[in-house]
């Protein structure tokens, strides 16, 4: 049963509105990014870093990252893990090895392993490149 998102509060910004929606809200996110395309890299604030892209990344919402990317996110190492993209994964950890240890927007505990857990042979790569 797929969950119903919840609504944004209104008093979020219109940045704030899109990442809000990349949580799980595709007809939203797709409507928000037709009228305002300048949203599709936009951080929620000046101070909470997280974009759309990584909103979804964290909800492992495929079709939103898909979406995201088709319409000209950049792929990151979070999106790349969520996917699955292991020849993508490899090119970015040889380009900045640190990205191993890379942690979301917000800090949390949201692990490469944890957005690679339906990769088996993925979680194996990273874990030789350090990652825990």
């Amino acid at each position: 049963m797929t969950k119903t998102p919840k609504p944004p509060p209104e008093h979020l910004t219109l940045p704030e509105k899109f990442v809000w929606a990349a949580h799980g809200d595709l007809p939203t996110v797709k409507d928000l990014l037709a009228q305002h395309p300048h949203l599709l890299n936009a951080t929620a604030t000046a101070t909470n870093l997280e974009t759309a892209l990584g909103a979804a990344c964290q909800m492992k919402n495929t079709a939103i990252i898909e979406y995201l990317l088709a319409q000209g996110a950049e792929m990151d190492i979070f999106a790349a893990c969520v996917l699955g993209k292991t020849d993508e994964v490899v090119k970015i950890l040889d380009a900045d090895p640190k990205l191993v240890k890379a942690k979301n927007k917000h800090g949390h505990n949201h692990t490469l392993l944890k957005s690679a857990e339906q990769h088996p042979a993925l979680i194996a790569i990273l874990k030789s490149r350090g990652a825990k």
